[in-house]
């Protein structure tokens, strides 16, 4: 029994579907991820939602133009939605929260070393801190004094 090429070519347009929607999916997971490792503003959330779907959009646009010269047919659609489905269920929490954990503790690692200097120069910087805040007060007072001599002279003349 051999099968025509019409079926393989819906098959292989079907495959290009499905992954597809999964690549959609990844992508957005990284979009996730970075907003887990930086948060961010209930609008600029929004933003980027806006521009990914866009994206997606377009990025869905080049594959049905690519594999299937522009035609929406209802099985392209069901594939992206099943490869979505897929990626979702099958790897993006793991994916999410793993990459999450390796970035933190990548962060934490290359942070040690600055957090180490800022503790070493905490103590003689707050010290000097401190002998220069209260210089800066004695210093205030006295050109407060040095300015109301100044205007007294001023208005006995």
């Amino acid at each position: 029994m051999e099968v025509s090429a019409q079926i393989l070519k819906e098959a292989d347009v079907l495959l290009a579907a499905v992954l597809t929607g999964a690549a959609l999916l990844f992508a957005y997971d990284l979009l996730r991820i970075f907003r887990k490792i930086a948060p961010h503003k209930m609008w600029l959330v929004g933003v980027e939602d806006l521009l990914f779907w866009i994206g997606g959009g377009v990025a869905l646009f080049a594959m049905l133009y690519r594999e299937n010269s522009g035609y929406i047919r209802g099985f392209v659609i069901g594939g992206v939605l099943v490869g979505m489905l897929l990626y979702n269920l099958l790897l993006s929490a793991w994916i999410v929260a793993g990459s999450v954990f390796l970035i933190e503790k990548i962060l934490f690692i290359i942070s040690r070393p600055f957090v180490w200097t800022a503790r070493l120069f905490k103590k003689p910087l707050g010290f000097a801190g401190r002998r220069a805040k209260k210089l800066l007060r004695f210093l205030k007072k006295e050109l407060k004094k040095i300015w109301k001599t100044v205007k007294i002279g001023i208005c006995k003349l």
